[in-house]
């Protein structure tokens, strides 16, 4: 029988390895053997502390998941590895084939084949490990409608708002970037924004049509709101969980119109939810992936021998540069 190596969140703050047995492949079964597992921070961090609210534990729980958000629970969603078998039923065209899935940091498991996404060749799997972040980045800017032109603030420089700000200026907007680390600042230029700040500046906002809370900060959203100009549309990719968000609704936002929305990966956006199927938005993510420009997002590889160190960082809110962190299952 084989063994796997999976990561659970023990306790709130605490990750731990854990060897388990692991079966074969059964009817519609492939076995994937991981070659490297994305930590998404802003949602990873909630559920590593216990703070997923009960009211939303139903839309954020994975069909691979185990446990229980309560703790202890073994959780994840971007994982890239290779088809090493298949069970019976299961379509051939899979095995030896590299794979994106929704789950959790194991270093091999089973997986329903229609779980499994095949990747485009050549993509290294440290950068395909992005997958689910640019899923949510693309609905981030379909959500936001940028238009060619557009003036658009990005608040937030981790990796969703990396991405973000990456396509809002492939969409053609005029991106400016905001995050108190000057070195996401600069990667943030490095990746085509057109201006990063330190800073939250009123001025800069009150002009953009388009502004984008990345952060995880409610006191960033409140300064969007307090200085949006008129008709502008503030998009929330944010998640804040358990956090108050007070908003300063009065002042110039009735008069100016103000919209605020929020952005979801859960759903294809209304506008175009006729023609695309996620399916289809998995390939526009595939294509995406083929830019060499996002590797600079990834930091140095993660040992899984590490991981309870390194989720300790994330329980301490320690800022990541670069922003992504991937585990190597190998090691």
């Amino acid at each position: 029988m084989t063994r796997a190596r999976a990561i659970w969140f023990e306790r709130p703050g605490v990750a731990a390895l854990r060897d388990e047995p692991l079966s074969d492949p059964g009817p519609h079964e492939a076995l994937v053997r991981t070659l490297a597992c994305g930590v998404s921070a802003g949602t990873e961090r909630l559920v590593l502390m216990g703070r997923v609210p009960p009211d939303i534990r139903a839309v954020m729980a994975l069909p691979a998941q185990r446990g229980s958000f309560d703790l202890p629970t073994s959780y994840g969603y971007a994982a890239v590895g290779v088809v090493e078998a298949i069970g019976v039923h299961t379509s051939p065209d899979l095995l030896g084939r590299t794979v994106f899935a929704l789950h959790p940091h194991h270093d091999r498991f089973i997986s329903n084949e229609h779980a499994l996404r095949p990747l485009s060749e050549g993509i290294p799997a440290p950068r395909a490990t992005l997958a689910a972040n640019l899923e949510t980045a693309l609905n981030a800017v379909w959500d936001a409608e940028i238009a060619l032109g557009e003036r658009v603030v990005v608040v937030g420089l981790g990796v969703v708002g990396q991405l973000v700000a990456r396509l809002a200026t492939r969409a053609g907007g005029h991106v400016a970037c905001i995050d108190p680390d000057e070195r996401r600042a600069a990667l943030a230029r490095d990746l085509g924004c057109a201006a990063a700040l330190p800073s939250i500046d009123a001025a800069i906002v009150a002009e953009a049509d388009v502004l984008i809370e990345a952060s995880g900060s409610p006191e960033a959203l409140a300064a969007l709101v307090a200085s949006a100009g008129s008709e502008a549309r503030i998009l929330v990719v944010s998640w804040y969980g358990e956090r108050g968000v007070p908003l300063p609704l009065g002042g110039r936002f009735h008069p100016n119109r103000v919209t605020i929305r929020s952005s979801q990966v859960g759903a294809i956006p209304p506008a175009r939810r006729a023609r695309f199927t996620f399916d289809r938005r998995f390939s526009v993510v595939n294509e995406l992936l083929r830019d060499d420009h996002l590797d600079r997002l990834v930091g140095p590889l993660v040992p899984f021998t590490d991981a309870p160190r390194l989720y300790a960082s994330l329980a301490a809110g320690e800022a990541w540069n670069p922003p992504h962190r991937v585990l190597d299952p190998s090691r």
